[in-house]
């Protein structure tokens, strides 16, 4: 997996101040993401690559503000999320 492709897809999720917020439009654009990077690469992309991709992210994006324990405690949240989604629809071979 090129991360800084997968990167890419998730941006337009990241990009934005509040992505790591349960904020029914970050929830939103988190699931557009996923939807582009599984058009892209795929349903079965593992944590280990979203993990990085978003760490990647991370430093160039405003989320570099927020405390380095809530950010990689927030990435991985989110990192476990994508892998159950993409596990889902590699499960129901959507």
């Amino acid at each position: 997996m090129n991360i800084e492709q997968l990167a890419e897809k998730l941006k337009p999720w990241m990009q934005v101040d509040t992505w790591h917020t349960a904020h029914p439009k970050d929830t939103e654009r988190f699931h557009l993401a996923l939807k582009s990077a599984f058009s892209e690469f795929g349903n079965s992309i593992g944590y280990d690559d979203f993990k990085d991709a978003m760490e990647h992210l991370s430093k160039e994006l405003p989320s570099a503000k927020l405390g380095t324990e809530y950010l990689t405690q927030t990435i991985e949240r989110y990192a476990s999320k994508a892998e159950t989604i993409s596990g889902y629809l590699s499960d129901v071979k959507i």
